[in-house]
């Protein structure tokens, strides 16, 4: 990979909220994620299209306002997920290379793909935090212990919905588990107090609203 094609003329702002959202993919247990951002932070490519867009973007560009890095992110991801980047995928996990070869198909794929990627980052990303569920299956059952009714669940802002899937994750802690045996998700928060009681609790009903329901599926942005 040559030096001058790979080095980009960043500017302060962008190269700050790269820097930002790999401090929060890290902070969050995404490696991976963070590494991209900080060799995007680092190497963000100024001959595109989409770099013409952020140059032009107002407003704060990190985590805090626009999250511009998270949506490069997602589109990134959303070539994987779609396989329209077999090159991109062989350098996402759960494949290891290193630094200077992930960094050379990145940037490969944000020229190849500038048109789809500049109307991809035009909409925010829609975030699920999964690991919010901890509390609503501790929640749950201390309900059902309490109440013995099914739960009827409402949740706006729901993006994919995988927090409206909470009794299907199991939790662990210290080394006891509630939920299902064989939980595709196991979340093992650092717990401090009382352990959550134990009981059975039922789902009788489940809806989300979001602003774009059906490309929240298809668009869900993850630091994975």
């Amino acid at each position: 990979m040559e030096q001058e094609s790979s080095h980009a003329k960043t500017t302060p702002d962008l190269q700050s909220a790269f820097l930002k959202q790999a401090e929060a993919c890290r902070k969050f247990d995404s490696p991976f994620m963070g590494r991209l951002m900080e060799l995007l932070a680092e190497h963000w490519p100024d001959d595109t299209a989409l770099a013409e867009r952020f140059v032009r973007w107002e407003g704060e560009l990190g985590p805090a306002g626009a999250s511009l890095p998270l949506r490069v992110a997602g589109g990134l991801h959303a070539l994987v997920l779609k396989g329209r980047d077999t090159q991109l995928a062989a350098v996402y996990p759960p494949n290891e290379v290193d630094d200077a070869q992930l960094c050379e198909v990145v940037l490969t794929a944000l020229r190849r793909h500038d048109d789809f990627l500049c109307e991809w980052v035009e909409r925010p990303p829609q975030t699920n935090e999964v690991r919010r569920s901890a509390v609503l299956i501790a929640a749950a059952h201390w309900l059902d212990a309490q109440f013995g009714l099914p739960l009827q669940l409402s949740e706006l802002g729901a993006s994919a919905g995988l927090n409206l899937m909470f009794d299907r994750y199991a939790l662990e802690i210290a080394g006891q588990f509630w939920g299902p045996s064989n939980a595709p998700v196991c979340l093992a928060p650092d717990w401090h107090g009382p352990l959550p009681l134990r009981a059975n609790p039922r789902i009788s009903e489940r809806r989300g609203v979001d602003l774009n329901p059906c490309g929240s599926a298809e668009r869900k942005t993850t630091c994975a």
